[in-house]
């Protein structure tokens, strides 16, 4: 299962469930969490930098889609 997060300024995430873990990809790294809510936070933490969130960048809701392989 792979779940697919857009945010309203076109960053995106791709979470992906391998096993008992959940790897996660953003524009800027990538990790894995053990469970998908933990994934979920990671993810969106890491997809913006520190200046980009002090000008307000990371404002906003994540709209998330599974995805079927």
């Amino acid at each position: 299962m792979k779940i697919i997060g857009i945010h309203p300024s076109g960053r995106s995430i791709v979470i992906e469930s391998q096993g008992t873990m959940y790897r996660y990809e953003t524009s800027i790294g990538k990790g894995q969490e053990s469970t998908l809510s933990r994934a979920k936070f990671s993810a969106r933490y890491e997809s913006f930098t520190a200046t980009e969130k002090r000008q307000g960048m990371d404002v906003g809701s994540w709209k998330w889609r599974e995805v079927y392989k």
